[in-house]
C-alpha cells in the first residue's frame, strides 16, 4: 500500500520545513531491497565538525523493505545496519529519528536495530475498494452527511492552487482550536511548493455555503493512499456539521482516481478527535497501529550535543533539540 511518503518528491517538499537535505538510502541484498528516505539535519558542532541527524520526512516511511518479504532474514537485516552504520560514520550522522509505515506493518523487521515505541493513537482509514458509506460510517455520520446535503451545502473538488488563501484563512481556527506548534503552521510559500513540485497529486475539497466556503480540506493523492493533510474549519458553520460531509465527497473523488484508502491521518488514544475518527471507522474498525524508532549512531557526540544544550529534553528524541 503505497501511500505520498514513499514517493521521492515528498521528501524534496519537505526539506525547507524540516530544515534538512531529502536523501533516500537503498540497501540490496539477496535479492532484497530495502529503501529509507529521510532528512538530514544539522545536529550541531562539536569538535570544529559539523555533525548531523535525521528525521522521517512528515509522515511515516521508512526504512522499509521493497519486494518479497519472506526474504528478510536477521542477516539481511543485520548487513542493512552494518552498511547503514558505515554510511552514519562517513556522513557525521549522530542520531535517528524514525517513523514506519503503518500501512506495510514491518516494523518488526527492524527491532533488532530501532528502540521501537508503539504510538499513541492509531490512523483511521476508510476502504475505497468498498461501499464505505453503508459498510463503515456509523449511522450518526451518515445522517450527518445527509443533514449537510439537505441543508445547502456543496462540496467542490479544487486540483488548483486557487484555493490556497481560502484555506489559509479558515486553517487559522484550526492553528488557534489546537494551539497549533511552529511545526503545523503553514504559509502560502509552502502550499504553492506542493503545487510546483507534484501539482497531479494536489487537491482541496471544499464545502459552500450559501456562496462561501466554510471547510477546505488540503488532500494529497499518493499511488494507492489518499490524505487528508490538513483541514479548515469556520467555527460559525459547526451546526451544519459539513465535515462529514467534506470528507465523504474526497473519499469519493479517491475512489473514483482508482485509489484504495482514504487516510484521515492519526489520533491520539482516548482524544477528542480519535472519538470523532472513531465515527467514520465505526463497522470495520480499520485502523493502523504504528511504531517509532530512535538509534544513537555515535554516543559520544551525542552526549556532547546534549551537554551544550544545557541538559537533556526530557521525553523527545534527540534530547540535544530545543
Amino acid at each position: 500500500m503505497k501511500s505520498i511518503f514513499k514517493d521521492e518528491r515528498w521528501g524534496i517538499l519537505q526539506e525547507e520545513k524540516e530544515q534538512g537535505k531529502a536523501i533516500t538510502y537503498i540497501f540490496e541484498k539477496n535479492g532484497l531491497k530495502i529503501i529509507y528516505p529521510f532528512i538530514k539535519r544539522k545536529a550541531g558542532i562539536v569538535g570544529g565538525a559539523q555533525y548531523f541527524d535525521i528525521v522521517t520526512p512528515r509522515g511515516r516511511c521508512g526504512p522499509y523493505i521493497d519486494g518479497d518479504e519472506t526474504l528478510c532474514t536477521e542477516e539481511i537485516i543485520a548487513a542493512f545496519d552494518a552498511a547503514f552504520n558505515q554510511y552514519c560514520q562517513k556522513e557525521l550522522i549522530v542520531a535517528e529519528y524514525v517513523q514506519f509505515c503503518p500501512f506495510e506493518n514491518q516494523s518488526h523487521y527492524f527491532s533488532s536495530i530501532y528502540n521501537l515505541i508503539k504510538y499513541n493513537g492509531q490512523i483511521y482509514c476508510n476502504d475505497l475498494t468498498i461501499d464505505f458509506f453503508n459498510l463503515e460510517y456509523s449511522k450518526k455520520t451518515r445522517q450527518h452527511i445527509r443533514s449537510a446535503e439537505g441543508n445547502g451545502v456543496e462540496v467542490v473538488i479544487d486540483p488548483t492552487p486557487a484555493s490556497i488563501d481560502t484555506f489559509l484563512t479558515l486553517y487559522k481556527f484550526t492553528e488557534s482550536k489546537h494551539h497549533a506548534s511552529e511545526y503545523y503552521r503553514f504559509d502560502k510559500h509552502y502550499l504553492e511548493r506542493h503545487f510546483e513540485i507534484m501539482p497531479e497529486n494536489i487537491f482541496f475539497a471544499n464545502a459552500i455555503y450559501e456562496n462561501k466556503t466554510i471547510i477546505s480540506c488540503f488532500h494529497i493523492l499518493g499511488e494507492d493512499v489518499v490524505l487528508a493533510a490538513f483541514i479548515g474549519i469556520d467555527p460559525n458553520y459547526l451546526f451544519l456539521r459539513a465535515q462529514d460531509l467534506v470528507l465523504y465527497k474526497a473519499a469519493l473523488y479517491g475512489a473514483e482516481k482508482g485509489r484504495k484508502r482514504y487516510d484521515m491521518d492519526r489520533a491520539g488514544d482516548g482524544t477528542s478527535l480519535a472519538a470523532y475518527k472513531e465515527k467514520h471507522v465505526a463497522k470495520s474498525n480499520k485502523k493502523y497501529p504504528y511504531d517509532l524508532g530512535t538509534k544513537i549512531r555515535n554516543q559520544e557526540i551525542y552526549d556532547a550535543l546534549v551537554m551544550q544544550a544545557g541538559g537533556p529534553r526530557e521525553g523527545y528524541f534527540p534530547a540535544y533539540r530545543r
